[in-house]
């Protein structure tokens, strides 16, 4: 069976900019050295394969190294309240990096492209994607969120049914903005949480009956991103009565952000991608 292609996964999109110029630029260098580097490991001459690769590694470390370092000074600069936290992760990364080129002589070459796609895995897809738009997210008022937020063409998947139901998700979640008297609002939002829960379940589970149905062959890690998203949204219904008036809407979006828009642009479009890619083999 075919599985996805890892090269959908580093296809910059728009939807990843953070609004720092000088950052999303480097993310687009380091999604290009990616790409790389996958484009390498389908190299045949194995002796080509791993000089290549070890360079590739090498390269990608250093650079990581550089960005990261703009990225905490771009944090400092904002007083980005999550930038400890952060920077731990940026540590653990930089440490896998290293470990992977203090070994690598040692190791066979299919481990050496386990390690790596392990490695871009968390940094572009968990990192990147989610960790680094929380910046964004922060330095954003909630109004620029409000109007930019909804439903977007680009987020469409060419499938009816699936599309149809992300557009009713965005629905909910936009009734959550909706003004009210100041008393009533963390009732409310608990209300359309618990709405947008709900319909979320049934929407999964078409979406892993569509998955069955196809033979996707990632089917059981997105159900495990459906799972996380369900208790990521039951977690914070439990943490609204202690949140500010000031900070829940603003946790809201972000909410909404990682846990609707990425999953869809970033996950749900690999099933798509995935089937026309055996699609197109079945037919050729």
């Amino acid at each position: 069976m075919e599985q996805v292609n890892s090269q959908e996964a580093m296809i910059w999109r728009s939807e990843y900019n953070i609004n720092n110029f000088k950052i999303d630029n480097e993310h687009q260098k380091l999604f290009s050295i990616a790409r790389e580097a996958l484009n390498i490991a389908k190299l045949q001459n194995h002796l080509d394969k791993n000089s290549k690769l070890k360079e590739v590694i090498i390269k990608l470390f250093e650079y990581v190294d550089l960005h990261f370092s703009h990225e905490e000074e771009y944090m400092e600069k904002l007083s980005y309240p999550e930038f400890s936290n952060h920077k731990i992760l940026h540590e653990n990364m930089l440490e896998m990096l290293k470990k992977l080129i203090s070994e690598i002589n040692t190791m066979e070459l299919e481990q050496i492209e386990k390690e790596l796609n392990d490695f871009i895995e968390k940094i572009f897809v968990q990192h990147i994607i989610k960790e680094d738009k929380k910046i964004q997210l922060w330095n954003t008022s909630l109004d620029d969120l409000k109007t930019n937020f909804g439903w977007k063409e680009i987020y469409s998947l060419n499938n009816p049914e699936l599309d149809k139901e992300h557009k009713t998700l965005f629905k909910i979640a936009e009734e959550a903005f909706a003004i009210v008297e100041p008393e009533l609002k963390h009732e409310k939002i608990k209300n359309i949480l618990n709405k947008l829960y709900e319909y979320m379940k049934t929407h999964f589970s078409h979406e892993e009956k569509y998955m069955e149905e196809i033979s996707y062959p990632n089917i059981e890690i997105h159900k495990e991103l459906h799972n996380n998203i369900a208790n990521t949204i039951n977690d914070f219904v439990k943490e609204l009565p202690s949140l500010s008036e000031d900070s829940f809407e603003k946790e809201l979006a972000r909410l909404i952000d990682v846990t609707i828009v990425h999953h869809i642009i970033q996950e749900d479009k690999k099933i798509i991608t995935w089937l026309k890619a055996n699609s197109n083999q079945s037919d050729s």
